[in-house]
């Protein structure tokens, strides 16, 4: 199920987000929706980015193994 939540923001805040939805022919729920998963796959992929610096093994045998099925996708 669905939550709700409210934000409460400044007037110039709130101006802002909705002079942006309104260019973008958005709700200003949609636009902020848009916003908050952009900021979220923002968050994962640094996160991805920092375990990978961590495991520099895994990481090498996961590019190892994609490169590989790569050429093996080229000879078909």
């Amino acid at each position: 199920m669905a939550r709700m939540i409210t934000l409460r923001v400044s007037d110039s805040a709130y101006e802002a987000v909705k002079r942006y939805a309104d260019e973008d022919q958005q709700s200003m729920n949609s636009w902020i929706e848009t916003l908050l998963d952009v900021e979220d796959m923002r968050r994962r992929c640094a996160a991805h980015e920092q375990w990978m610096r961590a495991h520099p093994d895994a990481t090498a045998f996961s590019e190892a193994w994609a490169d590989r099925n790569l050429d093996e996708l080229a000879e078909r």
